[in-house]
């Protein structure tokens, strides 16, 4: 494994633990004096967390379609190294796509229980 996919694969782990925490510590803020309450800041993470998760599962097509292409200029020694880490990056790109539902799902059972 390369440094880069260790960088991605705990960049993906960081944003699945954050995905499940910011339901948690997510409070609405109020101004005192205003008598209006201020924007909501679970409200606001949700969105930075749309957001987030948005460029990483486009970044995990892109690597993907990346060394498709790749794959397909390389060398027979070459390609089979392209195969192996082709594999790494489909798990990637299919732990990026499940960590939303995941998240969702567990962010929906705590606040049930809570």
């Amino acid at each position: 494994m390369n440094k880069l996919n260790k960088v991605l694969t705990v960049f993906c782990i960081f944003l699945f633990v954050i995905g499940i925490i910011s339901p948690v510590f997510g409070v609405t803020v109020a101004d005192p004096g205003a008598g209006t309450p201020s924007p909501n800041v679970s409200n606001i993470t949700s969105k930075v967390w749309g957001t987030i998760v948005t460029v990483v599962q486009v970044a995990a097509i892109a690597a993907i379609v990346f060394a498709g292409v790749r794959y397909m200029f390389a060398s027979a020694d070459q390609k089979a190294d392209i195969k192996k880490q082709t594999v790494i990056l489909i798990v990637g790109a299919v732990l990026v796509f499940a960590a939303v539902p995941v998240a969702e799902f567990i962010s929906k059972v705590a606040s049930d229980i809570f």
